[in-house]
C-alpha cells in the first residue's frame, strides 16, 4: 500500500507525537534534578537555577566513566542525551544499559522506542520480541510492538494482534483507551 507524500508526512508526525507522549507519560524525559544526579532534593538550594542539559550530561558522563559497568548510570545517560536531542548517543547509551543488564524490561523498551524514533524498525522489532519472549506478560512490550509493528512496518494485522494482547493484559486505562483507537483506526486502514 502507497502512501501519498501528505499522507506519509502526517502519519510521521502522528508516531512522533504518540512517542513523544509515551515519553512523557513514563516520565523518560524527565528534568528532575535529583533524578539525575542522584541527589535529595533538600541538596539543591531553593531558588537555584537548575542545571543545562549539557551540565546534566556532563555529570551523567563522569558517573559513566566512573562506573563503566553500571547499567543504571548508563540509562540515565540515554534519558539525558534523549532529552537533549542526542538521538545516537541515546541509542548507543541504551544499547550499553541493555548489554550490562539485559533482563531489564526498562531499558530494552527504551531501546527500542529509540530504535523506533530513528526509523530503525527491524531493530526496534527484535528487541521488544526479546522482551516479550523474556516476559510474554509485559502488556507494555506488547503495546508499543503492536505500534511498530502497524506505524513501522505498515503490519496492521500484526498490530491488532498486540494491541488485543496489551488490552487483554492491561485491562483497562488510559493506554487501553488509546489502543481501542488505534486499532479503530487501524482496521480502516486494512479496508482500504
Amino acid at each position: 500500500m502507497a502512501f501519498s507524500y501528505r499522507e506519509r508526512k502526517k502519519r510521521r508526525q502522528r508516531i512522533a507525537f504518540i512517542i513523544l507522549t509515551v515519553f512523557l507519560s513514563l516520565g523518560l524525559l524527565g528534568t528532575s534534578i535529583g533524578w539525575f544526579f542522584d541527589l535529595p532534593s533538600s541538596d539543591q538550594p531553593s531558588g537555584a537555577e537548575p542545571p543545562s542539559p549539557e551540565k546534566i550530561i556532563a555529570e551523567l558522563e563522569s558517573q559513566a566513566r566512573a562506573n563503566p559497568e553500571d547499567a543504571d548510570v548508563a540509562a540515565r545517560l540515554a534519558r539525558a542525551y534523549l532529552d537533549a536531542g542526542k538521538m545516537d548517543q541515546a541509542l548507543k547509551t541504551y544499547e550499553k544499559a541493555v548489554q550490562l543488564r539485559p533482563e531489564n524490561s526498562d531499558f530494552r523498551i527504551e531501546l527500542a522506542l529509540v530504535q523506533f524514533l530513528l526509523g530503525r524498525y527491524d531493530e526496534a522489532v527484535a528487541n521488544l520480541k526479546e522482551e516479550i519472549r523474556r516476559h510474554p506478560d509485559n502488556a507494555r512490550a506488547h503495546y508499543y510492538y503492536g505500534q511498530v509493528l502497524a506505524l513501522g512496518k505498515g503490519d496492521y494485522e500484526g498490530g491488532i494482534r498486540e494491541l488485543e494482547k496489551f488490552i487483554q493484559l492491561a485491562g483497562q486505562g488510559d493506554d487501553v483507551a488509546q489502543a481501542r483507537k488505534m486499532i479503530e483506526e487501524w482496521k480502516a486502514q486494512l479496508k482500504k
